[in-house]
C-alpha cells in the first residue's frame, strides 16, 4: 500500500512538472502571437494610398529607373544601404495635405524641384555619417497644398539605412483624417516605451533606496543597474532623438548589451539564491571585456573591425547569455512549485523568443513593420517589478506578523517580569522598612537617648537652674522632631519644606530669647541628593549652632540663617551678633564644636568658625550631587 501511494505521488508530481514544462515553453508563443496580432492591427489603415514608386538606380554614374511597388525592401548587403525613389502624391481637400508613413526603421528625406521640403532626419550616405534616428516611429507631416502643381506633387525621396532598407507606403488625406491614424499607431508602437522611459528613473531611483536600507537584498541593486542598462541599450526608443554623435549613440545602445546580460544574471543568481562565484567572476570579466574592445575597435575601425565584433563577440555572448538565462528560468520553475517561478520563466522566454524573431528580421529573413524585443523587454521589467514589489510586501508582511509574535511574547515576558518585580519589590521593601526601623532606633538611642541621660543627670544635681533644664528638655523635643521630619516622605523630596518645618520651630524659640531671625533660601529641590540620615545631620548641625547661640552668645539681638546653592552644593552661613561668653576658650570644642566638625566631615563637606566680640560666624560647603547621596 505504501509503495502504491509513492508511486501514484511520484506520478503526480512528474505529471505537475511536465505541465508547467509545456506550459513555460508554449505559453509565451502564444503571448507573442497576440502581441504581434495586436501590433499588426494599427497597421490596418483606410486612407488613400501611394503604393507605387519609381527607383532610381545609378549604375556607372548613370541613372537608370524602375517602377516598384510599396512596401519596398531594398538592400546592397548587410552593410549600410541607400536608395532613392521617385513618386507622386495626391492633393488633399481643403488648404493641407497630410501624409503618414508607418512605422519604419530608416531616415528619410523628400525633395521637390530639388528643394528641400521636408525629412524624419538627415539622411546619411555612408555609416560614418549616420547620425541617430528614431526608429520604427510613424511619421506626421502636413504639406501647404499650395506646393502642388494642380491635383499632385512629384517629390523624390532619399532614403538611408544601417541595414536593410525598407521604404513605406504613404498615406494621404487631411488633417482630420490622417492625426488620428497617426496617434494610434504611434501610441500602439512606442507611446508605451515613451512611459516607460518616464519611469525608468522613478524605478532605478527606488529600487536603489531599497538596496541602500537593505543592503543584504543585493538584487534590489543588481535590477536598478539592469533597468539602466536596458533603458541604454533601446536608446532607439529613449534618446536617439537627442542631438549626440554617432559615436556615442552606438557605444552606449551597442555596448551596454553585455552588461545589462551581466546584471540579469546577477539579479537571477541572487533573487533564486545560486551560488556560482566562479561563474559570476567570469561573466564579470567577459563583459568588461568586450565593453572596452567595443570602444577601442570602433575608434580604430568602425567600418568593417568594429561592425564584425559587434555582429559575432557581442551578439555572440549575448546570446549565449540568453540561453544561460533561459535555462535558469526554466530550472527554477521545474524545481520550484511557486507562481512567481513560473510568471518569471514565462516572460523570460518571451524575451528570448522576440529576441530570435529580431534577428531573423535584422538578417533580412522576416519582414516585420516593428521590432518584438522592445515589448518583450518591456514586459519582463515590468513583471520583475512587481514580483520584486510582491516579494517586498510579503517580506513587509512576514516581518509585521513575526513583529506581531514578538510583541506578544514581549508582553508576556513583561507581564512575568512585572509579576517577579512586584515580589521582589515587595521584598525590597521589607527590608527597607526593617532597614528603616533599625536607622530609627540608631538615632533615636544616639541622640535623643543620649540627652535624655544628660538630662537625668542634670535632675540629680541641685545646684542646675530651671531655664538650664528647660533649654535640655526642648533638645531632646526638638530632636525627636528632626527624627521624625527626616523620615516623613512628604519632605523626601523637598527640602526647602523640611527646612520651613525646622524655622517655624527654632524660630518661637528664638524669640523667647528676645532673638530675631534673618532667613535667606535660595536652594533647588531638583539638585538635592541628600538621603534621609544626611538630612538628619545636616539639621542636626544647624540645631546645634542655633542651640550654641541662645545659651553662649551674651546679647544677642539677631541671627542671620543664610543657605544658597553652588555648583553642586550647599554654602551655609550663620551669624549672630552676640559676645562670646567667658566660659569659652579659642579652640574648635568650644560650643560643641567637635560634634559639629565630626558630622559635617561625615556629609563630606567642610566647615569654618570665627568668633569675635561682634559676633561669632559659622560657614559650610555641603556637596549635594549624586555621589553625595551615595556617601556613607
Amino acid at each position: 500500500m505504501h509503495q502504491r501511494m509513492s508511486a501514484m505521488h511520484s506520478g503526480k508530481a512528474l505529471t505537475n512538472a511536465v505541465f508547467r514544462f509545456v506550459l513555460v515553453l508554449v505559453l509565451p508563443a502564444i503571448m507573442l502571437l497576440i502581441m504581434v496580432k495586436g501590433l499588426e492591427v494599427t497597421n490596418h489603415i483606410n486612407l488613400p494610398v501611394v503604393d507605387v514608386a519609381t527607383q532610381v538606380i545609378q549604375q556607372d554614374g548613370k541613372p537608370t529607373y524602375r517602377e516598384v511597388s510599396l512596401p519596398h525592401n531594398y538592400t546592397l548587403g548587410s552593410g549600410f544601404s541607400y536608395g532613392q525613389y521617385s513618386l507622386v502624391l495626391p492633393k488633399a481637400g481643403g488648404d493641407t495635405t497630410a501624409i503618414l508613413l508607418p512605422p519604419f526603421r530608416d531616415t528619410l528625406v523628400m525633395r521637390t524641384g530639388g528643394e528641400l521640403i521636408w525629412q524624419t532626419a538627415p539622411v546619411a550616405y555612408s555609416r560614418e555619417h549616420m547620425m541617430p534616428r528614431f526608429r520604427y516611429q510613424p511619421v506626421y507631416h502636413e504639406f501647404p497644398n499650395r506646393l502642388f502643381n494642380g491635383e499632385n506633387l512629384s517629390v523624390s525621396v532619399d532614403i538611408g539605412s544601417s541595414g536593410g532598407l525598407r521604404l513605406p507606403q504613404i498615406y494621404v488625406g487631411t488633417p482630420e483624417e490622417v492625426k488620428p491614424v497617426y496617434h494610434r499607431q504611434y501610441w500602439s508602437q512606442i507611446g508605451v516605451h515613451k512611459v516607460m522611459l518616464w519611469l525608468t528613473p522613478v524605478i532605478t531611483l527606488f529600487y536603489l533606496m531599497l538596496w541602500w536600507f537593505r543592503r543584504q537584498n543585493s538584487e534590489y541593486l543588481y535590477f536598478a543597474l539592469g533597468t539602466v542598462c536596458w533603458a541604454m541599450t533601446n536608446m532607439t526608443f529613449t534618446i536617439s532623438n537627442l542631438p549626440i554623435s554617432q559615436h556615442i549613440y552606438w557605444m552606449l545602445s551597442v555596448s551596454f548589451q553585455p552588461l545589462l546580460t551581466l546584471f540579469m544574471v546577477l539579479f537571477l543568481h541572487r533573487w533564486y539564491g545560486i551560488q556560482a562565484r566562479k561563474l559570476e567572476y567570469v561573466f564579470w570579466c567577459v563583459s568588461l571585456l568586450l565593453v572596452v574592445a567595443s570602444f577601442a575597435l570602433y575608434e580604430w575601425d568602425p567600418q568593417y573591425i568594429w561592425w564584425r565584433f559587434n555582429e559575432s563577440f557581442l551578439r555572440g555572448f549575448v546570446a549565449l547569455s540568453a540561453v544561460y538565462i533561459g535555462y535558469i528560468l526554466l530550472w527554477q520553475a521545474y524545481l520550484r512549485h511557486s507562481l512567481s517561478a513560473l510568471i518569471l520563466a514565462i516572460s523570460g522566454l518571451v524575451g528570448v523568443y522576440a529576441g530570435v524573431l529580431d534577428s531573423l528580421d535584422g538578417m533580412q529573413l522576416l519582414d516585420m513593420y516593428f521590432p518584438l524585443s522592445i515589448h518583450a523587454n518591456l514586459l519582463i521589467f515590468l513583471t520583475l517589478c512587481g514580483l520584486l514589489m510582491y516579494r517586498y510586501v510579503s517580506a513587509l508582511n512576514k516581518s509585521e506578523e513575526l513583529q506581531k509574535t514578538l510583541e506578544d511574547k514581549v508582553v508576556e515576558a513583561i507581564k512575568r517580569f512585572e509579576q517577579e518585580q512586584s515580589i521582589a519589590h515587595e521584598s525590597e521593601k521589607q527590608r527597607a522598612l526593617l532597614t528603616e526601623r533599625q536607622n530609627l532606633l540608631s538615632d533615636m538611642h544616639d541622640g535623643l537617648g543620649s540627652q535624655l541621660v544628660e538630662l537625668i543627670t542634670l535632675l540629680r544635681v541641685k545646684s542646675v537652674g530651671r531655664e538650664d533644664l528647660q533649654l535640655k528638655a526642648q533638645q531632646c523635643l526638638n530632636d525627636l522632631r528632626l527624627i521624625l521630619d527626616s523620615r516623613n516622605p512628604l519632605f523626601e523630596t523637598q527640602f526647602t519644606v523640611l527646612l520651613g518645618q525646622w524655622r517655624s520651630r527654632i524660630e518661637p524659640v528664638l524669640e523667647a530669647s528676645g532673638i530675631d531671625l534673618a532667613w535667606s533660601l535660595d536652594i533647588c529641590d531638583e539638585e538635592m541628593h541628600l538621603s534621609a540620615q544626611q538630612k538628619l545631620d545636616l539639621l542636626r548641625v544647624f540645631q546645634e549652632l542655633i542651640t550654641n547661640t541662645i545659651k553662649h552668645a551674651k546679647d544677642a539681638t539677631r541671627v542671620m540663617f543664610c543657605c544658597q546653592m553652588e555648583s553642586n552644593s550647599l554654602h551655609i552661613q550663620i551669624t549672630d551678633d552676640g559676645k562670646c561668653s567667658e566660659e569659652q576658650d579659642d579652640s574648635d570644642h568650644g560650643y560643641g564644636l567637635a560634634s559639629i566638625q565630626s558630622r559635617v566631615k561625615r556629609l563630606g563637606g567642610q566647615c569654618h568658625f570665627q568668633r569675635g566680640t561682634s559676633g561669632a560666624s559659622t560657614e559650610m560647603i555641603i556637596p549635594t550631587g549624586k555621589e553625595a547621596g551615595n556617601r556613607t
